[in-house]
């Protein structure tokens, strides 16, 4: 039993291959990213802001999901170089899509889906409690809920999120840990999962995240 119970509580790095993260280098120094032990993804259901608009209160498109995670950065060699250039990170979160041609007829469950995105941080400072964040539309909210509200997103489905640094896998986390790599079964749904200057929170919280990268089409290159 005690042997089983040490498998269960693996650590994130230990499921990773000395593929995706040199094993001398993992036992000698914690990773570039390094996702929070505890509480590394957090949701919660906030309004929009309602940014002068004459067209309806903030709450009447009903609220989006915010997706926030927590990780520490850690330079290589952060008494020369106390950054990090560039950090990618890429979310899979659990949905269920009851119009899919493919559910079965009568089902309350419908198709398993993921929904998907990504954000490139830019000049991430060496830091012990840095932060990110994802949004999620309210209308994808209720295509995707299945047979339940909104709140399953927070209550019943998971999340899973990657960091990768210099195109390399250095970290990732799961919201709850029921499965191993369960996010790669269900239907991929793309670009559903939003950056914050996708949204209209662009202006909010500004000094808690790093500056997004801008896709190459927006930034003139």
């Amino acid at each position: 039993m005690v042997a089983g119970s040490a498998q269960m509580v693996k650590s994130p790095l230990n499921a990773l291959t000395p593929l995706t993260i040199g094993q001398e280098y993992a036992q000698q120094q914690a990773r570039v990213i390094q996702f929070v032990n505890e509480q590394a993804i957090t949701t919660t259901f906030v309004p929009a802001p309602s940014l002068n608009s004459t067209s309806g209160s903030a709450g009447d498109v009903g609220n989006w999901m915010k997706v926030e995670f927590h990780y520490g950065v850690n330079p290589e060699h952060p008494d020369k170089y106390p950054w990090v250039n560039s950090a990618q990170f890429k979310v899979w979160i659990e949905g269920r899509d009851l119009y899919d041609p493919k559910a079965p007829a009568g089902s309350q469950e419908g198709v398993a889906v993921c929904l998907t995105g990504s954000v490139t941080y830019i000049n991430l400072q060496q830091a012990r409690d840095a932060y990110g964040v994802f949004y999620v539309h309210p209308s994808v909210l209720a295509r995707y809920c299945g047979s339940g509200t909104y709140e399953n997103f927070d209550r019943k489905y998971n999340i899973h999120i990657e960091a990768y640094v210099g195109g390399k896998l250095v970290d990732y986390f799961d919201k709850t840990k029921d499965a191993d790599k369960w996010w790669t079964l269900p239907v991929q749904v793309p670009n559903l999962v939003c950056r914050q200057d996708q949204t209209p929170f662009v202006v909010a919280d500004t000094s808690r995240y790093p500056q997004a990268k801008l896709p190459a089409s927006d930034s003139g290159q």
